[in-house]
């Protein structure tokens, strides 16, 4: 199948398949090409400062910001079971702070803007490291990998550590999951099967809409299609035109496949045509009509959403998403091959250049990264509360727990996952295939500079901040909001955005000897 570019939005719900991703609408993220991080609980080894031994650390207290699509009751519970592993193992304490997926960059903005004394944040595809080292926020690690975390450093393949290298040096760990995009449709199988949907006849993203109007016919209290601003942004398979999106700066760079010149593409009329699909499915029923202001998770988690988009179609899903569906079954349509930048870094740790323990919290990292035990504690909880083990690797949640994040890929590598009911036994092995073998962006190696243009992009965001969401669900008209909209996106600074774009990308193309 073709290959094709779906650009990452910022507004979007974590909670349906990232980053990761970052990243899908937010099941949790499927593993990077390289060896297993697991060492498994009380075998793993963390390094100290000088000594090796915990007990001749000075304590400290190490703070933690990160992302969840909902807030857990039992956050305490868990923060204290964690402690007891961080206490022993590295003479620290960990003050967790997780935030509602819709207020982390916000908030994470504020605190950064603070100059707060903090050591850890979660950066991805909504809090881009690279913009952040632009500002001063981040530290650069080499010296604190080598040192305090080598099992880490050499479980992690090269690729992830240049996709999070800037000017020479490197500023996060990437969660490893899996490495590359590969988009469809979500779909409820019990609506599927009433109603006989035959995935194979889904080709193209429109070819959903005789199955959309019979739910929408049939099932009143269902919303079938659930778009709420997340992963519906340009999509080129509505036409034929063929897409590879450009890395590093907004979602409305694209160069043409096979275009041997690569010329950039602003705002290309198959980008438009996609919102236009989206104002008459939005007109037509198919789409929540408060899709702008309400919440997907809100629907979800009661199984009124019958289809819903996901740009990581990974191996396993359907049991993740299963699990945020009310319990419902569900089947994917993929409509395009796996795809890569290479490693976008869409969801990672970073250390903050204000942390007052920068070694102690990368021993931190390393611990989450190789301890199998920490590492499920902070996805899954207290085994006997909040899941219970099955046969080998395999957990379940219990029906009444209060710790249930299901984003594994917020904390580390999943490949240290405990494995959920309904995934392949041999789901990571499967997901390193998917990496190593993932068609490659031939620009995903960009990188954008955006100091010389941050006041612009600054405006630009502000603007998209007004419309897009209303755009992304086809709450506005698109056709009459457009000649407001880019009016406006002029008067921000969009042409001289668009130059400086130009001018450093022409310049990669010929650093890279592709033009």
């Amino acid at each position: 199948m073709r290959k094709r570019w779906l650009g990452m939005l910022a507004l979007i719900l974590l909670a349906a398949s990232v980053f990761a991703g970052c990243g899908g609408n937010g099941n949790g993220g499927n593993g990077a090409n390289g060896g297993n991080a697991g060492n498994g609980g009380d075998n793993a080894k963390a390094p100290t400062e000088e000594t090796g031994n915990a007990s001749e650390l000075e304590p400290v207290t190490l703070t933690w910001y990160y992302p969840l699509s909902q807030l857990q009751a039992d956050q305490d519970k868990v923060q204290e079971a964690v402690n007891q592993i961080v206490k022993e193992k590295l003479n620290a304490t960990v003050k967790l702070v997780p935030i509602a997926i819709g207020d982390y960059v916000q908030k994470m903005n504020t605190v950064l803007a603070a100059g707060e004394k903090f050591d850890i944040l979660w950066t991805g595809y909504m809090l881009k490291p690279e913009e952040l080292v632009r500002k001063g926020a981040l530290q650069p690690i080499d010296e604190l990998l080598d040192k305090y975390a080598p099992e880490l450093k050499a479980d992690v393949p090269q690729v992830m550590w240049d996709g999070l290298t800037v000017d020479g040096k490197i500023y996060g760990i990437p969660n490893q999951q899996i490495n590359g995009n590969r988009y469809g449709y979500i779909v409820q199988k019990r609506f599927a099967d009433k109603y006989g949907l035959d995935p194979a006849s889904i080709k193209k993203i429109e070819d959903i809409e005789p199955f959309l109007a019979q739910v929408k016919q049939n099932e009143p209290d269902v919303i079938p299609f659930g778009n709420f601003g997340n992963y519906f942004d340009f999509i080129p398979q509505v036409h034929d035109d063929e897409y590879w999106g450009v890395p590093g700066v907004d979602n409305h760079f694209y160069i043409k496949t096979n275009d041997p010149t690569y010329a950039l593409q602003r705002y290309p009329e198959a980008e438009l045509d996609n919102y236009r699909l989206v104002s008459k499915w939005y007109k037509q029923g198919y789409i929540y009509k408060d899709a702008a202001t309400a919440k997907f998770e809100d629907f979800q988690t009661k199984g009124q959403i019958a289809v819903q988009f996901d740009v990581t179609l990974k191996p396993g899903v359907e049991a993740e998403v299963k699990a945020k569906n009310g319990g419902n079954d569900v089947i994917v349509i993929p409509l395009s091959d796996w795809y890569t930048n290479g490693y976008s870094a869409a969801t990672n740790q970073s250390i903050s250049r204000t942390s007052p323990n920068p070694e102690r919290a990368m021993m931190l990292l390393n611990l989450v990264n190789t301890d199998k035990e920490l590492y499920n504690l902070l996805c899954n909880g207290l085994e006997g509360t909040h899941y219970e083990k099955l046969s080998g690797e395999y957990i379940k949640a219990l029906p009444d727990s209060r710790y249930k994040p299901n984003m594994d890929w917020v904390f580390g590598s999943v490949f240290n996952s405990y494995l959920k009911e309904g995934q392949p036994e041999n789901v990571w092995e499967e997901t390193k295939k998917i990496n190593a073998s993932a068609e490659v962006n031939p620009i995903g190696a960009f990188k954008f500079n955006s100091e010389p243009v941050n006041t612009e992009i600054a405006n630009l965001n502000a603007v998209w901040g007004e419309y897009k969401r209303g755009i992304l669900t086809g709450t506005l008209d698109f056709d009459e909001t457009w000649p407001v909209l880019y009016g406006k996106l002029k008067e921000a600074g969009e042409d001289k955005y668009v130059e400086e774009v130009t001018r450093q990308f022409e310049a990669f193309l010929k650093e890279q000897g592709l033009k």
